[in-house]
């Protein structure tokens, strides 16, 4: 049991120190996205599972992080986001038939 955790703690010190990529987004911000997408689903779709919702919002920001910067997650427009929004049903499908209704 002792060799499992330290091999463990070894590799993830080391997958640490090696990471190329520099981090664009906060953690705050992370979160930030992740509770709005939460939110707009619970508004626009109440009768999805909370554990479609994870998922689904879990991709979204992370195609988000890997795609954009966070200033052009700022800028963009209501339009923007609604263009997104479609787009997003594509690279992360739903697993189980749900309804969503009209958002105001």
């Amino acid at each position: 049991m002792r060799v499992i955790l330290t091999t463990l703690c070894l590799l993830l010190i080391t997958s640490q120190g090696f990471s190329k990529e520099k981090l664009r987004f906060s953690t705050e911000k992370v979160r930030a996205m992740w509770y709005i997408c939460s939110t707009q689903f619970q508004m626009v779709a109440p009768t999805i599972p909370q554990i479609e919702r994870v998922r689904l919002c879990d991709c979204y920001v992370d195609h988000m992080r890997s795609t954009f910067t966070p200033e052009q997650v700022e800028a963009m427009t209501p339009q923007q986001s609604r263009e997104l929004g479609m787009k997003m049903n594509i690279i992360c499908p739903t697993q189980m038939p749900f309804t969503i209704k009209e958002a105001t």
